[in-house]
């Protein structure tokens, strides 16, 4: 005997959705609402509601954008008026007919002839403590007047700015450094070394300033005398003359400080032989 089949009740019908109200707000996010057909998107803004029209555009092919309006309830009734009303009317095109066009092979200096065209001032040299973000501009300075140092990295450079605070000193000129020098102490005497500024900016008092800074702050440790670790051959030794150093027993260009007694001590080894500039 067949299995009987169980009896099947009548079935449900589902309740058809009705479609979409055109003209009601939906509103799809923070500030942001939309029609029920998706042609007008209602936006808030900084200054009001506005209301965009995706299937009007303007002149340059742009939706088309109304408001701003006060409150929502203005912007509904701008949809709902644009719905029906006519296109609002622009005068883009006419404002844009009127500008006068250039004429060909003018120029935009040609029409503003009171635009300055002589270049810019340079920047004044400033002199300061070292950075660590000087490192590659250090180097091309040693590097331009052959003073290079070897392996001279950014980190020594760092170490030596922490270990003699106030005595490595640089020239900048905006971005670009243009001078440099540096100073240290080994309890006994002051060492000045790769004290150098490129050619272009040369017998302008800035490598005296940079001597004068190096050797205010070994007398504020101090320091009685000042040593020149290398005097950079002629000029460099004309230049040292120039600021008042002279040749000591020992064979180096050398100048007596007036220390202060109640400066802090610090002990640094002397540095390496190095061209000072």
């Amino acid at each position: 005997m067949a299995p009987r089949k169980p009896a099947s009740g009548p079935k449900r019908r589902t309740a058809e959705k009705p479609p979409p109200d055109p003209s009601e707000l939906k509103r799809q996010g923070a500030g942001l609402h939309a029609t029920g057909d998706g042609r007008f998107l209602v936006e808030q803004s900084a200054n009001g509601w506005m209301v965009t029209d995706n299937e009007r555009t303007n002149e340059l092919g742009l939706p088309l954008v109304r408001g701003p309006f006060a409150t929502l309830v203005e912007a509904r009734d701008a949809v709902t008026a644009a719905r029906s009303g006519p296109l609002p009317i622009s005068n883009l095109a006419e404002r844009i007919a009127a500008i006068p066009k250039q004429a060909p092979g003018s120029s935009r200096a040609a029409r503003r002839p009171d635009r300055p065209t002589t270049p810019p001032a340079p920047l004044p040299p400033v002199l300061r403590e070292f950075r660590s973000r000087d490192g590659d501009g250090l180097r091309a300075l040693w590097e331009g007047v052959g003073a290079a140092p070897a392996d001279v990295d950014d980190m020594r450079l760092r170490t030596f700015a922490q270990r003699n605070p106030g005595l490595f000193l640089v020239v900048a000129q905006g971005d670009e450094v243009i001078g440099a020098g540096l100073g240290g102490w080994d309890g006994r005497f002051g060492w000045l070394h790769l004290v150098a500024v490129v050619e272009a900016h040369r017998r302008g008092g800035l490598g005296t300033q940079l001597v004068r800074r190096l050797e205010a702050g070994l007398a504020a440790v101090g320091c009685r005398r000042v040593r020149v670790v290398d005097d950079g051959g002629p000029e460099g030794t004309a230049f040292w003359a120039a600021v008042g150093y002279q040749p000591d027993a020992a064979g180096y260009l050398s100048r007596d400080l007036e220390a202060d007694p109640e400066g802090p001590g610090r002990t640094d080894e002397p540095p390496p032989p190095t061209r000072s500039g």
